[in-house]
């Protein structure tokens, strides 16, 4: 038969399982705003039963309760809503990331305006027209070398807004071999990716020790899940955790970003410089893993920010190169029928002040030959190039402005949508691991009445003691 003090011993674990309850439901209380908590609850199982049935055990009518105890605070998690909100937070950061640099691009273009590009373009070449009217008067034609000086300035503006936008996300130093990058979103984006790398490889060696003294490093397992989200955003995640007899141990067998194996998380991760084609790729690298980001850029299965941020890059350089072409074959165009070149020069110089009207014209306007004017207005007709370029420069220009305008539009409104999934992504994982303050304050009540119940118990049993020692004889 049990002790006098059985039933006091039962209820004192009693009291105990339910102020530890209490106690976690106060920890999810105060962390029901706190960003990336899951909800912690105590798993309360019966205590081991008195007189377990052994060969030398006396025999009893059944086996006593003993009462309850909390074997372990469990972490509410689902892994697999975790990887779907990561892979969400990936296709999202890939455009989000590109719109600031696109509307930077679409300000460059002061289109429509009276005063921008287009305008200026349409302009130069009626000023012709007006000089073929009366070909010898010098008035005329120093106004065709205004318009072509005002024309030239606002390419060479646009082109050199272009291409400080493009620095801000990459600024490359092509004057060492190999070519290295001294700054830019891009830079600063990896190095924030190193930053996180190092934290979570911080937290692994943390929880691996709590898991071998056999505790459940709940919130730091929070923190290292709030840091592998967070790292998603920048590139593709793939991560494994190890278990042992079907139990984690904390330990990450495989990590995996943008399909480099960063297990190891002993290295940095570097931007290169990869020229060997011929152009200026970027490259990532983290010891002997590679991954080419300007190849793998127009890949939006992939996402992150950082192959986001390189797409927009190369669409910067693509606006660059068609601005140049209109620059560069108006000058081609116009020299190939009048004598002296009117434009010289081109847009990628790197005082970008190269591509201009001839100074000699500039001087003395009147050296240009006004019998040529109707020649060169009748190129604002004429197709820049009738198998590559089958478009006027008007025409040219016009859809220079209107890719850009469209590149805008498209990243902005794919991230809506890649924002809203994720939100409702992330609101689901929520239902699942996040607090609910209803709930938990319903449950601490349930267990203060139960640490009450058993307060109340031992009261009774101090009772029946006081009649047993103090009252039978």
């Amino acid at each position: 038969m049990p002790g006098t003090f059985f039933g006091i011993e039962t209820a004192r674990r009693g009291m105990n399982v339910h102020q530890n309850a209490l106690d976690i439901t106060g920890h999810n209380l105060a962390n029901a705003s706190t960003p990336g908590y899951s909800r912690q609850e105590a798993v309360i199982t019966a205590a081991d039963p008195y007189a377990n049935p052994t060969l030398d055990s006396s025999v009893t009518p059944g086996q006593f309760g003993t009462g309850a105890e909390v074997t372990m605070i469990r972490r509410v998690r689902d892994e697999y809503l975790d990887n779907s909100v990561r892979n969400a937070a990936t296709a999202h950061y890939y455009w989000e990331d590109q719109i600031s640099v696109l509307q930077r691009a679409e300000a460059c273009f002061a289109e429509p305006a009276s005063a921008g590009i287009g305008q200026r373009i349409v302009d130069f070449f009626k000023s012709w027209m007006d000089l073929n009217n009366t070909p010898q008067d010098p008035g005329t034609k120093a106004s065709v070398v205004q318009v072509g000086e005002e024309l030239a300035s606002l390419m060479s503006a646009a082109y050199k807004q272009l291409d400080d936008v493009e620095k801000s996300v990459a600024a490359v130093n092509s004057a060492v071999t190999p070519p290295q990058v001294t700054g830019g979103k891009l830079a600063d984006q990896v190095n924030q990716v190193n930053d996180l790398l190092g934290q979570i490889n911080n937290l692994n060696t943390a929880i691996v020790k709590i898991y071998a003294a056999g505790q459940q490093p709940n919130d730091l397992l929070d923190k290292r899940d709030r840091l592998l989200e967070e790292l998603s955003g920048y590139g593709p995640v793939e991560v494994t955790f190890e278990t042992a007899n079907g139990k984690p141990t904390g330990e990450i067998t495989e990590l995996k970003f943008l399909g480099m194996d960063i297990t190891s998380l002993n290295n940095k991760l570097e931007l290169a410089v990869d020229n060997s084609s011929g152009g200026e790729e970027m490259v990532l690298e983290y010891g002997s893993e590679t991954v080419n980001l300007t190849d793998s850029c127009y890949d939006s299965s992939r996402g992150g920010s950082l192959l986001g941020l390189e797409r927009a890059r190369q669409q910067l350089m693509g606006f660059k190169e068609k601005l140049n072409d209109i620059a560069t074959s108006m000058r081609d165009k116009i020299a190939a029928v009048s004598s002296p070149p009117f434009f010289v020069g081109d847009l990628q110089s790197d005082d970008f002040g190269d591509f201009g009207v001839n100074s000699a014209l500039v001087d003395s306007p009147e050296l240009i030959d006004g019998t040529k004017a109707k020649d060169i207005a009748n190129l604002r007709d004429e197709d820049i190039d009738p198998v590559t370029k089958p478009f006027t420069f008007e025409e040219y220009y016009s859809r220079l402005v209107t890719e850009v305008g469209g590149s805008v539009k498209a990243a902005g409104g794919i991230a809506d949508s890649q924002l809203a999934i994720s939100q409702q992504i992330t609101a689901l994982r929520d239902s699942v691991s996040g607090v609910a303050i209803d709930e938990e304050l319903t449950r601490m009540i349930q267990f203060q009445y139960g640490f009450q119940a058993s307060a109340r118990m031992i009261n009774t049993l101090d009772g029946m003691l006081d009649v047993i020692i103090n009252r039978l004889f």
